[in-house]
């Protein structure tokens, strides 16, 4: 059996994300200044990966972008599909006006960092009526909720802001 190299298979998700247009950005701050106009780009045009520059990268290794966003059905279902038979696959639901998003996201942040081995998506259900649509098929009820899949099978869900559950569950499933 072949080991499962994370690094390539997050190099397949960004990929896989960004031939369905899927948008992830890293702070302007972090671009070199000849890419940052492209942050304001028409809409018109497909969003194109924006990567740090490399000294960017190297003075702050943290900036990377380790939780990426989810906005379709179809890009979570590829984003399962490419993380293959051992990786765990955690999405974070919230929606913009939601008080505890808002306080998990910085931890849901740190996770993702903390746990490399692990791919980290998220899902703000009221930036999109795709994003809304996947919500829905996804049975989601109330805001923050997190689901894990492995194998390409749901194996766990939590609902509500609890940080140990969710570090307690990324845990006991990598």
């Amino acid at each position: 059996e072949v080991p499962l190299d994370i690094a390539m298979l997050r190099a397949t998700v960004l990929a896989s994300a960004a031939s369905t247009s899927l948008a992830f950005l890293l702070p302007s701050s972090a671009l070199a200044p000849s890419l940052r106009p492209s942050l304001s780009s028409s809409l018109a045009v497909a969003p194109q990966p924006v990567l740090a520059s490399p000294s960017a990268r190297r003075s702050a290794p943290a900036l990377r972008m380790a939780v990426l966003d989810i906005n379709s059905e179809q890009e979570l279902d590829q984003a399962i599909e490419a993380a293959g038979e051992n990786t765990l696959v955690v999405i974070d639901y919230s929606t913009t006006w939601c008080g505890p998003c808002k306080v998990i996201a910085p931890k849901y942040d740190e996770m993702s960092e903390r746990y490399k081995d692990a791919i980290f998506l998220k899902c703000v259900g009221d930036t999109s009526p795709e994003a809304t649509k996947l919500m829905k098929r996804e049975g989601i009820r109330s805001v923050p909720a997190f689901h894990f899949w492995k194998k390409g099978a749901k194996i766990e869900v939590i609902a509500g802001a609890n940080v140990e559950a969710l570090e307690n569950t990324i845990k006991e499933n990598l």
